[in-house]
C-alpha cells in the first residue's frame, strides 16, 4: 500500500526529530529545534513547551483525524526510529487502549497479506516476531539470541500491566531466567519497582523499547505514565486524533489532507425530520438510493460498495424492554430480510467475526445504541439514523466517526458516495448538530466539515445543506411557519409505519438522479454539490497544508469570526487609550495620532529614591504573611530564593559580624533577591536607596531574623514598592487624562481568527466558531446567558494575555471576561467575580471600566458581575440582577 503524502510527511517529521534528539541529546532540544523549523517556538506562539515526564526520554505525538491510517503510519515508522535511534536490540511495545483493538492489532499484525504486516516485513526483511502478552509470560521467542537479530514487536493493551491480572507482569518468571541474566551479564538490566529481577516488565525495560502508543488520549492517568516510565523506553511515539494537553505534537494531519487523499467521507450532512417515522423511512430509501449509484459505480470502477445505515435506538422503553430488539422486529415486518439487519451493542454482538465489506455479507443495516466498539472502521457505512425519542439525551456523538471512513481510500465517481449522512428528529436540532460536532472534534475533525439542512416550508426557499453556523436562521423560519404540534411516539414504535422504496426502480446508466424529483433524490443532488465544493477546498488548501516540515502551521485548532455577524465587527473598532502626540520640529504634522498607551509610561516620573518607607512593617505577622505569597502567589515581582551554599556562608558571617555589619551585607544581599524586572522597572539606583533606608530603619530584631527570612523581607520591600507604584500610576493616569495627554481613540478590531487549545463549540451566538472553554462555574452561567439572549448578536470570551486579544489599557492592564454586543448596537463589557474576590484588584478594575466606558461614550457599558454579593460601587451587580436588568431589556 502506497504512503499518502500527508503520511511521508509526517514520518518526515518523525524522521527528523529522532535524528534530532541524537544530534542534541536530549528530547526537549530536538522538539524546539524541530518546531523552529515551521516558525514556531515552544512556550509562545499557543505551542506548549515540551512536557519531559518519562525519565528523559524522547516522547512525541502525531496527530492524524479518525480514518487517516496512524497505524499504518506507525508500522512505517519502526524501521526509520531504529536506524535513527542507532539500535541494537530491535525491541518495540504496541500498546493499545482496549481488548478489542488489541485483538484486531494481533490478527493484522500477523497476517503476513494486511498491509500492516507487508510494511514491517519489508522494513526488517520478514526478521518480525509479533508477541502477546502471553507469549511474553510463557518466555516464546525471548531469548538472547532471538531479541538481537529480529524485530520482537509486542503487542499490549494499557491495562497488561495493571489490576490484578496484570500484576502477573511484574512477578517471578523462570521462563524469562536466562534472558534477564544475560541483560545483567551485558549491563542492560534495569530494576523496576515492585518488580521481580525476573518479571516479563524487567525483561521489557531491560530491553529498552521503542514504545508506540495508539490512541494516547485513552493513557493519561498517572498509573498509564507510571507504566511507561517502567517499560525504560528508549523512544515513545503516540497516536492519536485528539492530542492531550500535555502531548508534544511534532506533526498534525489536518481534515483537507485527509479529504484530498480520498481517505475519509465529507462533508457530514445533518438532516432533520419530523418524527422517527421519516427518519427511518429516509434511511431506507436513501440507502437503497446509495445502493443503486455504487452498482453504477462499480461498473465503472470496479470497486463493490454495499451502503450500510447505522439505526441508533435507545436501549430500553418504558417498559424496560429493548427498543433495538423492537426495532429491528418493526424493519422485518415491513419486509427487509431479516438476514439484511444485526444488532450490536455491549451486550448483543450479531456481527461477530463477520467481514461486512464481503461481497457475500449481506448486511445493510446495524442497529445500536450509543456505540461501536472501537476499531469499528467499515468505510460501508453511510448513513447514521436516529431513531431515539425526541426528547432523549441518547447521543451520536460517539457514532458519528464510524461513518468517515472512505471505501478503498479512492473516491467514487460520485459524490453522493463520498459524503455522510445523519438523519435525526430530535426536537432540539441544534443541540443534535453540536453532539455531531463534539464526535467529528473526537475524530480529530472540526464544525466545518458538517453541513445541516431542514425542509423548509417555503417553497422559494432552497432547503438543501448550509454551515451549521447558518442553521439557526433555518431553524427560526421553520419554527415561525410550522405550527403543527410535535407528537412524541410510544418508545415501542407503534407508531412507525415504513414504506420499502420500488426495489424495480434503477437509475439510468450515467447514475443521474434529474428524473426522479422526490426528497431523497434532492438530498443526493444536493449532497453531490456540496461535496464537489468541499474536494475543491481540500484540493485548493493541499499544497500549503504540506509545505511545512510538521503541519504545526495549519488551522486545525484555529477558529474564524462567524459568517452570520462578520458585518457586525468588519469595521467595528473599539476604543483605547492613546498618547496625545504632539507635532514637533522634525514630526510629520500629518502624523500626530500617537501610540497605544502602556500604563508603564506613567512611571516615568515616579522616583523611587523618594518614596517614603516609614510604612514598611518587618515584624512576624508580616513576614509570615509574606512567605505565603512568596509560595503561592504568582504575581510579576518574583522573589528569589538564596541557596543553601548561600544561606550557610551568610550565617558564618553573620555569627561574628556587629549589627552595622550585617546592616551592611543585607543591603548588598536584597537587591540580588529581587528580579531583573523589578531592578529595570524602578531603575537600579532607586531600588538599591529605598532598600537601604529599609534596612537603616530595621530594629535589632528585625535584623536578627533577617537570615531566616530573607526572602520574605525581600517579599515584602517588593509588594510594597509594588503597591506604591500601582497608587501613583492610578494618580499619574488620572492627572494625564485630564490634561489631555492621554486620550482615547477607535482602535481594537478582532483579529479574524483565533487559536484554541480548549475550545467550546456548543453555546450559541458566539463570536467566532468557538470560544475559549477554560471558564468556571460562574463564566459559564454568564456564557450561558448570554447565547440564549435574543438580544445579543455575538459575544466573546476574552482570553488573557492572548497575543491580539482586546484589553482596556488604563493604569492596569484589564481583560474582561467577555465583551458582548447587543442588537441596539451597544457593546457589554463584562467582569465576572466570585464571592471571595471583593478585594482591591477588583475595585481598581471597576474603577477603570467605569471611566473607561465614559471616555468610550453611550454606546460602551461596563459591568461587574458577582455570583451573589456585589461590592458596595456603582457598576457592581449580583449575577441574578444583571440577567434581570440588562440582559433581559435587551
Amino acid at each position: 500500500m502506497e504512503l499518502k503524502k500527508y503520511q511521508r510527511k509526517v514520518l518526515s517529521a518523525v524522521r527528523e526529530y529522532a535524528h534530532l534528539t541524537v544530534e542534541l541529546g536530549t528530547g526537549g532540544a530536538a522538539y524546539d529545534r524541530l518546531l523552529a523549523q515551521d516558525g514556531l517556538r515552544p512556550g509562545k506562539d499557543d505551542i506548549r513547551p515540551y512536557a519531559d515526564d518519562v525519565n528523559g526520554a524522547p516522547r512525541v505525538c502525531v496527530k492524524v483525524p479518525t480514518g487517516g491510517g496512524k497505524t499504518y503510519i506507525a508500522a512505517n515508522a519502526l524501521r526509520t526510529l531504529t536506524d535513527e535511534l542507532r539500535v541494537d536490540t530491535k525491541a518495540v511495545v504496541w500498546l493499545v487502549p482496549r481488548k478489542e483493538i488489541l485483538r484486531q492489532t494481533l490478527r493484522q499484525l500477523r497476517n503476513p497479506a494486511h498491509p500492516l504486516r507487508m510494511a514491517i516485513d519489508r522494513d526488517f526483511s520478514h526478521r518480525v516476531e509479533i508477541l502477546d502478552k502471553e507469549d511474553g509470560l510463557m518466555g516464546r521467542g525471548l531469548n538472547a539470541s532471538s531479541v538481537e537479530g529480529q524485530l520482537t514487536l509486542f503487542v499490549l493493551s494499557y491495562d497488561s500491566f495493571k489490576n490484578k491480572d496484570g500484576r502477573r507482569a511484574y512477578a517471578e518468571n523462570s521462563s524469562l531466567v536466562a534472558l534477564t541474566n544475560y541483560q545483567k551479564a551485558q549491563g542492560e538490566a534495569v530494576e523496576v519497582a515492585g518488580a521481580d529481577d525476573t518479571a516479563l516488565i524487567t525483561a521489557l525495560a531491560g530491553m529498552h523499547p521503542i514504545v508506540v502508543v495508539d490512541e494516547s488520549h485513552h493513557a493519561k492517568s498517572s498509573l498509564s505514565l507510571e507504566m511507561l516510565r517502567n517499560l525504560n523506553p528508549r523512544f515513545v511515539l503516540e497516536l492519536t486524533a485528539t492530542p492531550s494537553a500535555k502531548s508534544n505534537v511534532i506533526a498534525r494531519v489536518s481534515a483537507q489532507e485527509l479529504k484530498a487523499e480520498e481517505m475519509v467521507k465529507l462533508p457530514v450532512i445533518v438532516y432533520r425530520r419530523d418524527g422517527k417515522t421519516e427518519v427511518v423511512q429516509d434511511a431506507i430509501m436513501l440507502r437503497r438510493r446509495l445502493e443503486q449509484i455504487a452498482e453504477i459505480n462499480e461498473q465503472k470502477t470496479g470497486h463493490y460498495i454495499r451502503p450500510i445505515v447505522l439505526l441508533q435506538a435507545e436501549r430500553k422503553d418504558a417498559d424496560n424492554a429493548e427498543t433495538f430488539r423492537k426495532l429491528k422486529a418493526k424493519l422485518v415486518d415491513a419486509g427487509i430480510p431479516e438476514e439484511h439487519i444485526a444488532i450490536r451493542t455491549g451486550n448483543v454482538d450479531e456481527l461477530g467475526n463477520v467481514d461486512l465489506m464481503s461481497r457475500g455479507c449481506p448486511i445493510r443495516y446495524v442497529i445500536t445504541v450509543e456505540a461501536l466498539s472501537e476499531g469499528w472502521d467499515c468505510p460501508f457505512a453511510y448513513v447514521l439514523a436516529t431513531v431515539a425519542n425526541k426528547s432523549s439525551r441518547t447521543s451520536v456523538e460517539q457514532l458519528v466517526g464510524r461513518v468517515l471512513r472512505q471505501p478503498y481510500a479512492q473516491h467514487a465517481k460520485s459524490g453522493s458516495l463520498n459524503t455522510s449522512y445523519v438523519l435525526t428528529s430530535s426536537a432540539d436540532f441544534n443541540e443534535t448538530i453540536d453532539q455531531v460536532v463534539a464526535g467529528l472534534n473526537g475524530a480529530g475533525f472540526s464544525k466545518r466539515d458538517v453541513l445541516a439542512s431542514i425542509e423548509s416550508d417555503d417553497p422559494n426557499k432552497t432547503s438543501g445543506p448550509v454551515p451549521v453556523q447558518g442553521i439557526l436562521d433555518e431553524l427560526a423560519h421553520h419554527a415561525e411557519n410550522n405550527d403543527t404540534e410535535v407528537f412524541e411516539g410510544a418508545d415501542d414504535f407503534d407508531d412507525l409505519t415504513i414504506a420499502l422504496p420500488d426495489e424495480n426502480e434503477k437509475l439510468p446508466d450515467n447514475g443521474s438522479t434529474e428524473s426522479v424529483p422526490d426528497s431523497i433524490d434532492d438530498m443526493i443532488r444536493a449532497s453531490e454539490t456540496a461535496e464537489a465544493v468541499c474536494a475543491q477546498s481540500a484540493k485548493d488548501n493541499t499544497d500549503t497544508l504540506l509545505g511545512g516540515t510538521t503541519g504545526m502551521g495549519d488551522d486545525m485548532n484555529t477558529f474564524r469570526i462567524r459568517d452570520t455577524v462578520a458585518d457586525t465587527v468588519r469595521s467595528l473598532r473599539i476604543p483605547r487609550y492613546r498618547l496625545e502626540q504632539q507635532a514637533g520640529l522634525f514630526s510629520d504634522l500629518d502624523d500626530t495620532e500617537g501610540e497605544l498607551f502602556d500604563r508603564d509610561s506613567l512611571l516615568e516620573h515616579f522616583m523611587l529614591a523618594k518614596i517614603g518607607t516609614e510604612d514598611i512593617r518587618l515584624d512576624a505577622m508580616h513576614v509570615a504573611d509574606a512567605k505565603q505569597i512568596d509560595i503561592s502567589n504568582d504575581s510579576e515581582l518574583k522573589v528569589r530564593n538564596l541557596s543553601d551554599a548561600q544561606r550557610r556562608g551568610m550565617k558564618e558571617l553573620f555569627a561574628r559580624d556587629s549589627n552595622e555589619g550585617r546592616r551592611r551585607s543585607a543591603k548588598l544581599d536584597l537587591p540580588n533577591l529581587m528580579s531583573p524586572q523589578v531592578q529595570k522597572l524602578y531603575g537600579a539606583h532607586g531600588l538599591k536607596s529605598f532598600i537601604n533606608r529599609v534596612v537603616d530603619q530595621m530594629s535589632d530584631d528585625e535584623l536578627e531574623g533577617y537570615l531566616d527570612n530573607a526572602s520574605a523581607y525581600a517579599a515584602i520591600i517588593s509588594q510594597a514598592i509594588k503597591d506604591k507604584a500601582d497608587a501613583f500610576r492610578v494618580r499619574e493616569f488620572d492627572v494625564e487624562r485630564r490634561r489631555g495627554d492621554i486620550i482615547i481613540t477607535p482602535e481594537y478590531a478582532f483579529p479574524s481568527s483565533v487559536y484554541l487549545p480548549n475550545p467550546l463549540t456548543t453555546l450559541d451566538r458566539t463570536l467566532y466558531e468557538a470560544e475559549d472553554g477554560g471558564m468556571n462555574e460562574l463564566e459559564l452561567q454568564m456564557a450561558d446567558s448570554l447565547a440564549n439572549c435574543e438580544g445579543v448578536i455575538w459575544w466573546h470570551r476574552v482570553v488573557e494575555r492572548r497575543k491580539g486579544e482586546f484589553y482596556i489599557n488604563g493604569f492596569i492592564n484589564h481583560y474582561p471576561d467577555f465583551l458582548a454586543m447587543t442588537r441596539s448596537g451597544r457593546l457589554f463589557v463584562i467582569e465576572t467575580k466570585g464571592e471571595q474576590l471583593k478585594n482591591d484588584d477588583s475595585r481598581d478594575k471597576l474603577r477603570l471600566g467605569n471611566q473607561w466606558a465614559s471616555d468610550a461614550g453611550p454606546n460602551y457599558q461596563y459591568f461587574m458581575v458577582f455570583g451573589n454579593s456585589p461590592m458596595d460601587i456603582d457598576g457592581a451587580y449580583s449575577f441574578a440582577t444583571f440577567k434581570s436588568d440588562f440582559l433581559n431589556h435587551l
